[in-house]
């Protein structure tokens, strides 16, 4: 993967960015489901959140561990493994908290979170009314619609800086990845690395998701 200063303008949104997180959004709005549908959970959305962290952050720990050992040949599939991951993980949560992943401004918030994007960070792009906005967009149960014409949309309309920003942060993570070379202590490393931001990065997007007040959560 290239270094966000070397994209041009033109190359937005990134093709394989769109390719990466289009699964992720279906299979975490799926996941979410699956919480959502389970009597043990008894609809408190704040242990169903907990637990999809969890789960995601062991996950990351086998993957960075497996794809550690393989070596330098492993670093793209650790990038794409770990980003569709967190883009799941932050999918679930927003299906969790009642938000509809398939609408095209809950997007514009759901896919700068779950890249790293801060609360913060977001009301400083997007203003802080449209944000709590954009999380009275409830899932109403609506058919499945095609996600690839909405993200593509979605990423056309982010503002440029932003942009930048998100395809930065997925870009830069091979640069911060443990040495590897020896494999086993590597793959320990990143495992425990890609677990470590996994769970960073859940309860960011829980914060985002809590700044900005879905209604689903009272």
């Amino acid at each position: 993967m290239a270094l966000v200063s070397s994209i041009p303008e033109s190359y937005f949104p990134p093709d394989w960015l769109l390719k990466l997180l289009l699964p992720a959004i279906e299979e975490g709005r799926q996941w979410g489901y699956q919480f959502l549908r389970d009597p043990r959970w008894e609809g408190d959305r704040d242990r169903m959140t907990n637990h999809a962290i969890n789960e995601a952050t062991l996950w990351s720990l086998g993957c960075g561990v497996a794809t550690g050992v393989i070596g330098l040949a492993g670093v793209p599939l650790d990038v794409a493994y770990f980003y569709h991951a967190q883009t799941k993980l932050a999918a679930a949560l927003f299906t969790i908290h009642g938000l509809d992943t398939e609408d095209q401004a809950v997007l514009m918030i759901l896919i700068p979170a779950a890249l790293g994007v801060t609360a913060a960070e977001l009301a400083n792009y997007f203003g802080r009314q449209f944000c709590r906005q954009i999380f009275r967009t409830l899932n109403q149960g609506a058919a499945q619609k095609n996600l690839s014409p909405v993200l593509t949309s979605v990423f056309k309309q982010l503002p440029r800086p932003l942009l930048r920003q998100i395809v930065g942060k997925v870009s830069s993570k091979s640069l911060t990845l443990p040495a590897r070379a020896v494999p086993l202590m590597s793959g320990v490393m990143c495992g425990i690395t890609n677990a470590i931001m996994m769970n960073i990065g859940g309860h960011s997007v829980c914060t985002v998701i809590k700044t900005f007040h879905s209604p689903a959560v009272n």
